[in-house]
């Protein structure tokens, strides 16, 4: 066998150890995108969403169409008042200008006031334990509160639409509109000893009898 044929069934025996060994790497490079496509998306499954409110969208829609009617009141402003000074008479612009400025500000700060409490939406998440809360703003847009367990403070005698605090904030929850009714049993507590703050001593009435 001559030295050029000897020559080249080496070079074509390198070649094909080039091309194993490149088809390896892309092999493994496709494997760790692989684990990291299906790690990312683990991340994203952690959190599972356990309430959605029964009044979400109502609430969503009454508050974007109180915004739209007080954004087409505060446009019309101008004209409302020029036509109103054309009449010449103070009373009467005092309370046309009253009567706009009421239903353009005080409207969406009414309703905001009534509803910052509703939570829309509530998710738990499965790494943490703990629960995120979803509300609107004043201009409806979405507003999230996290917390655990431990942060929530269950009053005797709860006050106006307020079901908990979370980290001292209220919320208003409906028993109802829990998918699984452990999570709200878990939320309010329902899961812990209970408390009945029996007398250690009797009170005052008792001892004066």
């Amino acid at each position: 066998m001559s030295l050029r044929t000897v020559s080249r069934v080496l070079l074509k025996h390198l070649n094909t150890q080039k091309q194993f060994s490149n088809t390896i790497k892309l092999s493994s490079l496709g494997s760790q995108t692989l684990v990291r496509h299906c790690s990312d998306k683990t991340n994203t499954d952690n959190k599972l969403q356990v309430y959605f409110g029964n009044l979400s969208r109502q609430i969503k829609n009454v508050k974007i169409f109180s915004l739209m009617t007080s954004v087409a009141g505060l446009a019309a402003q101008p004209i409302i008042y020029l036509e109103l000074s054309k009449l010449q008479s103070v009373p009467l612009l005092v309370v046309g200008c009253s009567f706009v400025g009421f239903f353009t500000f005080a409207t969406p700060i009414l309703l905001h006031f009534v509803t910052k409490k509703y939570v829309i939406k509530l998710d738990y998440d499965r790494v943490n334990g703990s629960y995120i809360a979803t509300t609107y703003n004043v201009l409806c847009m979405e507003k999230k509160l996290e917390f655990k367990p431990d942060d929530v403070y269950v009053p005797d005698v709860p006050g106006m639409f307020t079901t908990l605090f979370a980290k001292k904030k209220a919320l208003f929850l409906e028993a109802s509109a829990f998918d699984d009714p452990t999570h709200y049993a878990k939320i309010m507590g329902y899961d812990k000893p209970m408390d009945f703050k029996l007398y250690t001593a009797p009170p005052d009435e008792v001892t004066k009898k």
